[in-house]
């Protein structure tokens, strides 16, 4: 029995692979463990730098230990202690070499945690790293996507080596291109150099949202990030209103029909009734010297100012001033926005603070009546928020977890229905999102199940094929098709 297993078909080829990286070198070796241990493979996962010791991983007194574990269960994780047994993290080292040569001759599958990153999602290897075996198949590079629009200094490992071509500090916010020239210069263009004949491919780890998903999908395949906008990926905007009355009743009616979420904060209990505004997605009843903890953290919220009098509509729009914020509008007469910003003036706001302020709010159109006031509100907020973001991305979207072939309108020209930035994702049960409706949707809903990977492609509504698709609109789009 010993003897079979030290002498394996001749046709029969160990594999060895390497998974270097961060942000989820753990959690890809398991993954891959899970896999070929489905296959029936034997599988044996160790280390040349440092892993996390879990409650199964043996620590070898003689390769025996391993042969045992690998025969009886198909699996071993091996490695020697390489932190103090009192530490609250225990970690594994490499194996003495005796002890490797033999558990990779046993094994069909052998899984080696090459790097180390300190847990942290983002890393600048040294020369002397990853600490990759010889004979090596593979090499697996891991980068974690919840680096994306963190501080540098918080998320990459090593940060002291990044030299100029990087353009990373400690204060730069990490963008897709970041982390792009990171693992082109700190890994794929080394290793593939000293490594010519391995096969060195980039797996993604910790993509969670959409807008991670289809970065990570851009990474795997080598394409160029810059193709993809983070804008077109913000959810629809946040509305949140000051004050319950007539108008703003009104506008949140108008502003559900328009996808925002919607939050209302009035003083009064009679007005702050969730049964009455029911439309909204959040209500509170508070003093209105008390509401920094109810308000939205993101920069693309829309605010409107519309309580039953001028002190909070002052207290109101000088708690936003102090935040992120798309949009911040004020009810009011000329007289009386006049007389509110030179108080603001006196207490220390600048003039170029309350510049930002629409006010008196609305588009001129002549409103009168509180419909038609919340009608020109909505009016100038949908101008504000089509000139500064492209997103188009509904709550169903933009919080999904689904798999499928993301399908975005990444150019358009004429009269086509949709902009570019929108978006939906085919699944196997259907659609989520809109680029348009019609028969371009129906086709690009045929053709996206077959997209195995990254593809563009152009269709041209203003002429034959405009005809074929059933589309009396003139216009050009070009969808970029994304496996997610």
């Amino acid at each position: 029995m010993q003897l079979r297993l030290l002498q394996k078909n001749k046709e029969e080829k160990d594999m060895i692979i390497a998974v270097a990286g961060s942000g989820g070198k753990t959690t890809r070796v398991h993954k891959l463990a899970q896999y070929y241990r489905s296959l029936g493979k034997k599988v044996f996962v160790t280390t040349t730098t440092h892993m996390k010791k879990e409650s199964d991983t043996v620590i070898p007194e003689n390769i025996e230990d391993i042969r045992k574990q690998l025969n009886e269960t198909g699996y071993c994780m091996a490695g020697m202690p390489a932190t103090p047994e009192n530490a609250l993290v225990q970690k594994i080292g490499p194996l003495p070499e005796d002890f490797y040569e033999t558990a990779v001759k046993e094994a069909d599958i052998t899984l080696i945690e090459a790097d180390g990153s300190r847990g942290m999602p983002a890393k600048i290897p040294a020369d002397y790293e990853p600490v990759i075996p010889e004979n090596i198949d593979e090499i697996h590079i891991v980068i974690g996507m919840s680096a994306l629009g963190k501080l540098a200094s918080k998320v990459v490992h090593r940060l002291s080596l990044a030299d100029k071509d990087l353009e990373i500090k400690e204060d730069t916010i990490l963008t897709p291109l970041h982390l792009q020239k990171l693992l082109k210069k700190g890994y794929l263009g080394p290793l593939r150099e000293q490594y010519k004949d391995t096969k060195i491919k980039v797996y993604p780890g910790q993509a969670d949202t959409l807008y991670q998903r289809v970065i990570a999908r851009f990474l795997q395949e080598e394409k160029d990030v810059a193709q993809i906008k983070d804008d077109w990926f913000k959810i629809q905007p946040k509305l949140v209103i000051f004050g319950a009355g007539h108008v703003a009743i009104q506008l949140l009616r108008i502003a559900k029909f328009l996808d925002f979420y919607t939050i209302m904060i009035d003083d009064r209990e009679e007005f702050a009734d969730p049964e009455k505004l029911s439309q909204a997605d959040e209500v509170y009843c508070r003093d209105f010297h008390d509401i920094e903890d109810i308000l939205p953290e993101q920069d693309n919220t829309f605010y409107v100012v519309v309580t039953r009098g001028h002190a909070n509509d002052r207290l109101c729009a000088e708690t936003v001033l102090r935040r992120p914020y798309l949009y911040l509008g004020m009810i009011g007469s000329k007289g009386k926005v006049a007389k509110t910003f030179e108080i603001m003036k006196e207490e220390g706001y600048s003039e170029e603070q309350i510049s930002t302020i629409y006010a008196p709010i609305g588009l001129k159109i002549g409103a009168r009546t509180p419909e038609e006031i919340a009608i020109s509100i909505a009016a100038e907020m949908i101008a504000i928020k089509n000139h500064e973001t492209e997103s188009t991305m509904s709550k169903e979207l933009f919080e999904t977890k689904e798999s499928g072939v993301l399908c975005i309108i990444t150019k358009k020209s004429g009269s086509s229905p949709r902009g570019v930035g929108s978006m939906m994702l085919v699944t196997k049960d259907g659609i989520i999102g809109s680029i348009g409706g019609g028969n371009l949707e129906k086709t690009v809903m045929e053709e996206a199940p077959s997209m195995k990977e990254i593809t563009r492609k152009k269709y041209d509504l203003s002429n034959a094929q405009s005809a074929t698709l059933g589309m009396i609109c003139g216009g050009k789009n070009e969808i970029l098709y994304v496996p997610v």
